[in-house]
C-alpha cells in the first residue's frame, strides 16, 4: 500500500527558523520534542506520537510512505506550497517501542528521537519549533499516546531531501489525485498516483535510477 502524509517541519514557525540558525539544524526536520517521523535515522522511524491511531497501526512491510510538509510559503517560493521530504518503505513492525528500540541497539545505532524509552531523553525544548510550551506536558502528552497505541514502524529510506526539498505546487496535486487531498487521516494512493506525485516533483527518475 502507498500512503500520503503531511507533517510541521521546524521551519513553519518564526521560532523554529531560529533554531535552525543558532543549532545548525535541517531546516525541513519534523519541529516537535519527538521528531515524527525521526528522518535523521538512517532507518527513519514513524510511530503514534503525531495521529494516534490514525496511520501508523495501519503500516504493513511493504508499505510505501511519501512525506511532504504540511502546506506554507517556504522560501524562495513566496505562494504557500508543499515540499515532498522523504519516501520511505516499511521493513519492520513492532508492537512497542522497546522491541524497537532493541531493533536499533543490536545494530549499534543511535535511538530515533520518537523511540520513548528509558534513557533516550526528548529533543530540548530550544530546538523545537515551539520554545515557550512547557516541555514537560508536551512529553507526558507523547508518553501517554506511546502507552496507548504503542505500535512503532521501521523504514528504509528511499529518498530523503532536508536541506532544500522539492516543491508541490496545487496544481501538481490536482493532476497527481484530481484534487487537493485531505492529510488529517493519510489516504492510501494508488501505484499511478504514486508515481504521478514522484514524477511531478522530480523526483521518480532519482529513485528508480
Amino acid at each position: 500500500m502507498n500512503y500520503l502524509n503531511a507533517f510541521r517541519p521546524l521551519i513553519v514557525t518564526s521560532a523554529g527558523k531560529r533554531a535552525v540558525t543558532r543549532f545548525e539544524l535541517p531546516p525541513f526536520i519534523d519541529g516537535s520534542i519527538r521528531r515524527e517521523p525521526d528522518l535523521e535515522s538512517p532507518f527513519p522511524s514513524i510511530t503514534a506520537l503525531c495521529r494516534a491511531d490514525l496511520f501508523a497501526p495501519r503500516l504493513r512491510l511493504g508499505d510505501r510512505i511519501v512525506y511532504i510538509t504540511v502546506k506554507r510559503p517556504y522560501p524562495p517560493v513566496e505562494q504557500s506550497h508543499w515540499r515532498l521530504v522523504a519516501l520511505l518503505r516499511v521493513i519492520e513492525r513492532f508492537q512497542n517501542h522497546s522491541e524497537a528500540a532493541g531493533w536499533y541497539t543490536d545494530r549499534k545505532l543511535t535511538l530515533p528521537n520518537n523511540c520513548l524509552v528509558p534513557g533516550n531523553p526528548p529533543t530540548p525544548i530550544e530546538r523545537s519549533s515551539h520554545p515557550s510550551r512547557d516541555p514537560r506536558s508536551w512529553e507526558l502528552g507523547y508518553q501517554l499516546r506511546a502507552r496507548k497505541t504503542p505500535i512503532f514502524i521501521i523504514c528504509e529510506p528511499v529518498f530523503i531531501e532536508l536541506q532544500n526539498p522539492p516543491v508541490i505546487t496545487e496544481n501538481d496535486m490536482i493532476v497527481a489525485f484530481g484534487r487537493i487531498p485531505g492529510l488529517q487521516n493519510p489516504p492510501g494512493l494508488s501505484n499511478i498516483e504514486y508515481e504521478r506525485i514522484l514524477t511531478l516533483a522530480d523526483v521518480w527518475r532519482k529513485v528508480t535510477a
